[in-house]
């Protein structure tokens, strides 16, 4: 078996487990079914997923240990994926509405993934009493990142109705694990060329710190004037193990409408948007601050076409004006924010490693995640975010899955000790599809937020150019 050390950003997804917070990244698919009789949607899914593999074999790796823990995990490929430990089926209770059915879903959201196989699970949800199908699906951020996510749907979606012939029966073989001196020799290899980047590195981030301080006085001064200090809210606070779903979709020609006739982009909508439904719930709990909050906002690293399954990405803060009640004003403010965010990008981008070395990381940095969680730190030191926003670019026309049509494609996320709520964003097929998941314990009706939007949306229509 090949094995492939995993990065410091990737294993750190694993290490943050340590905290009881679940690390993965899922998607609520509502599905059309085919006019075919006798159609099982889960044999059929099942069937997809074993036709896919050869396209899709970030589907069968397997996370392997170092030995006594000196290095980072490593992936090596399960040689036989049992698919009913991975494509489950269960029917929701009657009656079988969407409030059930966002309620299981963030339930199984809270569950943390099993480590002994591949760190992946599709469940069909069966009983909704409209008739659509559901799939929720979750796979570990380890694995890949929301961009890689994208990459992995694309060779499981088509562009027209297929459907696959029935998996081939399970192969029960035991794996064959790897030995200690193939993992020992891999882990080895992987630290000693990890800490090679970093020496490698320190010239020219000493370089770079050199020219900061000619040009700017002070790089502490630059440090300072590029990171942003959030303003405390009920978000920022420990949660709890639960989970709450919500859900929205707008129009997406109404939102590109709003962003030519206001001349910004369509991202600066969407904050907007966001921004509006958060003044309207922080109005009802904790009141609104009199500073803008701060947004976290990954971003992507990939070059064009890298489809490769891993995390390719880093975070940015942005401030976010919910303080100004005008939806106009808020709007321009927000546009003035977002342009400011490609200068804070470059003066640290070099600064931030997306790679460390593994010596005994599962053991100090599983430690400080524990320690993060017991000791509340996330309470007692200042905030640098007060809520993650993430806007995907999704696939623009219809798709199909196993046979159903796609009819929506709301993305969940993931929720932290110190930031209790996460809104993201995946246009699909003319729509802008939102998905908010929050700590239950911090904000237990999500849906306040979601169904927020429209009206965000509708407030700056309202002030489109007559």
């Amino acid at each position: 078996m090949r094995l492939r050390t995993l990065s410091g950003l990737d294993a750190g997804f694993l290490y943050l487990e340590a905290a009881g917070t679940p690390m993965h990244i899922g998607s609520l698919m509502l599905l059309s079914p085919p006019k075919r009789r006798g159609y099982d949607f889960h044999a059929a899914v099942q069937g997809l997923i074993a036709e896919r593999l050869p396209k899709a074999r970030a589907l069968k790796r397997q996370l392997i240990e170092a030995p006594l823990e000196l290095a980072h995990p490593m992936w090596g490929e399960a040689q036989h994926l049992d698919l009913d430990q991975h494509v489950l089926r269960e029917r929701l209770p009657k009656p079988g509405t969407q409030a059930q059915l966002l309620r299981r879903v963030a339930d199984l959201h809270a569950e943390m993934l099993p480590r002994d196989r591949p760190l992946w699970r599709l469940i069909i949800i069966e009983g909704l009493a409209s008739g659509e199908l559901v799939l929720y699906s979750k796979i570990h951020h380890a694995l890949l990142d929301g961009q890689g996510g994208i990459a992995l749907a694309q060779a499981l979606l088509d562009v027209e109705s297929h459907i696959p012939k029935p998996a081939p029966a399970a192969d029960h073989e035991p794996e064959v694990a790897p030995g200690n001196r193939a993992r020992a020799s891999t882990a080895a290899r992987a630290t000693v060329s990890q800490f090679a980047r970093l020496i490698r590195a320190v010239p020219a981030t000493l370089k770079m710190a050199g020219q900061a301080l000619g040009e700017a006085g002070s790089f502490i001064g630059k440090l300072r004037d590029s990171v942003l200090i959030a303003p405390k809210t009920v978000f920022n606070v420990n949660i709890g193990s639960e989970r709450a779903l919500a859900v929205a979709s707008l129009d997406l020609a109404r939102v590109k409408r709003v962003a030519r006739g206001h001349g910004v982009s369509l991202n600066d909508v969407v904050l907007a948007v966001v921004a509006h439904a958060l003044r309207d719930y922080l109005k009802r709990h904790g009141g609104v601050p009199d500073e803008p909050l701060v947004v976290g906002m990954p971003i992507s690293l990939r070059g064009s076409g890298d489809g490769e399954a891993n995390n390719q990405a880093s975070m940015v803060q942005c401030p976010l004006p919910t303080q100004i009640k005008d939806p106009l004003e808020r709007l321009a403010a927000i546009r003035i924010a977002t342009a400011s965010i490609k200068t804070r990008i470059n003066s640290l981008r070099d600064l931030i490693p997306t790679d460390f070395p593994g010596l005994a990381a599962p053991i100090w940095a599983s430690g400080l995640s524990r320690l993060w969680a017991r000791g509340r730190i996330s309470e007692r030191l200042p905030a640098l975010a007060n809520l993650i926003i993430s806007n995907v670019p999704g696939p623009p026309i219809d798709l199909y899955l196993a046979g159903a049509r796609l009819l929506h494609y709301y993305p969940v996320s993931i929720v932290i000790h110190g930031l209790a709520v996460n809104v993201t964003v995946q246009s699909y097929s003319g729509h802008l599809e939102f998905g908010v998941i929050t700590a239950k314990d911090v904000v237990a009706r999500p849906d306040t937020i979601a169904r927020a939007f429209e009206r965000g949306l509708l407030a700056l229509e309202e002030k489109l150019p007559k």
